[in-house]
This record gives C-alpha cells, structure tokens and sequence, in this order.
C-alpha cells in the first residue's frame, strides 16, 4: 500500500469514527463506542494478519476442509 492509499484510509477511519461519536450524548457513551471500536479493529486485525501469513494449505495441518 503506497503512502497516498494509507492516507486515503486513514482519513475514511477519521470521519467514520467522527461521525460515530456525534452519535454520542455522554461521556459514558463515547467511553463505550470507543472501547466498542478498539475491540472490534483489534478483532479485525487479527483476522487480516492471520490471512496474509496463512499458509497455501491453510492452518489445519492435516489439510481438513
């Protein structure tokens, strides 16, 4: 990913997470979106780091669909 597309992204993640704590109304609120989204990106990243260094066969070492 060149520099461009990671700010292209970046700033996407801005606004949508902007957007999503205008929704809030408490402080309370904006602590429960926020733990919310860094539960949910830390879920995310993992899937897609796994992905990218999954092996040709997958990761049931006896080769199971």
């Amino acid at each position: 990913m060149g520099n461009e597309d990671y700010e292209m992204q970046l700033r996407a993640i801005k606004i949508a997470t902007e957007h999503i704590f205008s929704l809030a109304t408490t402080e309370e609120e904006v602590c429960r979106l926020e733990k919310a989204i860094n539960h949910e990106v830390m879920y995310l990243a993992a899937i897609a780091q796994s992905e990218l260094v999954k092996p040709d066969g997958g990761w049931d070492q006896f080769g199971r669909q």
